[in-house]
């Protein structure tokens, strides 16, 4: 499947369940959703933490939200200023290293992570998604080779990843 993404200034590209955004639609997490973004400190946020390093801000403040994604129930890319034409296919098989996405419901979702926030924090706007697609429910292995392609396999994910937080990146 081909998507033109196109992401802003402190973005990204989320992929998550349609079930999960009830969940995700917190307050608490949609802000630590704004500071993940900010990488390095230069929104206005930095001004609810005076005279604390940024870096340690982030770590501390984006743990619930890197425990959702750990989680499996959200995969994130960090993103700035990227617009693209993309591609997401299937893949026979993915190794190591991919991302893990819980997909209870089969409904997945493509959005940019501002959009997201914004849609979450006002319900009465319309999404604009990157794309949605309809999976068989169950675990996913994504695995991006650049923004520009990234590839799915439905499997079941080792033990371990329940163990430790999936790295957003």
């Amino acid at each position: 499947m081909k998507y033109t993404l196109n992401c802003d200034i402190m973005d990204g590209l989320v992929f998550i369940d349609e079930g999960y955004l009830i969940e995700l639609n917190n307050d608490d997490l949609l802000y630590a959703m704004d500071i993940l973004l900010d990488f390095s400190g230069t929104s206005e946020l930095i001004f609810d933490f005076p005279d604390e390093d940024w870096n340690t801000v982030r770590q501390r403040e984006t743990e619930q939200i890197r425990e959702f994604c750990g989680q499996g129930k959200m995969v994130v890319w960090l993103l700035e200023n990227v617009v693209k034409e993309c591609e997401f296919t299937k893949s026979a098989e993915l190794t190591d290293p991919c991302k893990w996405l819980h997909l209870p419901t089969g409904k997945l979702l493509a959005v940019t992570a501002s959009e997201l926030i914004q849609c979450l924090a006002y319900p009465e706007l319309e999404m604009e998604k990157v794309f949605e697609l309809l999976l068989e429910p169950g675990w996913y292995a994504i695995q991006n080779e650049g923004v520009d392609k990234i590839m799915y396999c439905k499997k079941q994910p080792p033990n371990s990843i329940f163990s430790n937080i999936q790295e957003i990146c």
